[in-house]
């Protein structure tokens, strides 16, 4: 069975609501006396940025990224490696425009409470490692996964939503609130896929 993990749930949730991984990012500077240079997209994948001194590519351990700040920082702390007034600073990276790793993971966390309150079977949380698991310390199965995903896509962007496959269909209805399209959901997996366990009225 494969593993369900935050990483795989913050892709799914990304592709419900079209928070895609952009690579067009790009920020030109002239350099004067500060080494530190704000990009203009927040949410930048940081192993993904590339800094050019007048159009040489710097070594990754000539720069670093604050992402509280969103600041790269020349450091040059390299043999050989200066900054020079006048120097062209070129830095690439990707993005997203919409939410950073951290901000989905705060939502996946927030979502989880939803199966407590439709009785779900199994009590899910987020681990020390900021990983979905029971009580029991299992992870959750593939279809779980799904359901977490598209309840943390909900409460994001209720109006948005539209998935359909062989199996499964559903679309956000402007007269339905957040929670009644999650009733939805949980009523769609159930009758489609039939993996919704919820408990019995005497285990209450």
């Amino acid at each position: 069975m494969s593993q369900v993990t935050t990483s795989g749930l913050i892709t799914l949730i990304r592709g419900l609501i079209d928070d895609l991984l952009q690579t067009d990012g790009l920020n030109a500077f002239t350099y004067d006396s500060d080494n530190s240079f704000k990009l203009c997209n927040e949410h930048v994948v940081s192993t993904s940025i590339l800094v050019y001194q007048n159009a040489s590519l710097l070594p990754s351990t000539e720069y670093s990224y604050n992402a509280d700040t969103n600041k790269v920082t020349l450091t040059m702390t390299g043999s050989g490696y200066s900054l020079t007034k006048g120097d062209n600073i070129i830095i690439t990276f990707d993005y997203y425009e919409r939410f950073s790793d951290t901000e989905l993971t705060s939502y996946i966390k927030s979502s989880l409470v939803e199966f407590t309150k439709r009785k779900y079977k199994k009590t899910f949380y987020m681990n020390s490692n900021d990983e979905v698991v029971t009580l029991n310390g299992e992870n959750p199965t593939t279809p779980e996964g799904h359901i977490i995903a598209l309840v943390t896509a909900i409460k994001i962007d209720p109006k948005n939503i539209k998935i359909s496959t062989r199996d499964f269909n559903f679309s956000a209805e402007e007269n339905k609130s957040p929670s009644q399209q999650i009733d939805d959901v949980f009523t769609h997996f159930t009758f489609t896929l039939g993996v919704i366990d919820f408990l019995d009225q005497e285990d209450i």
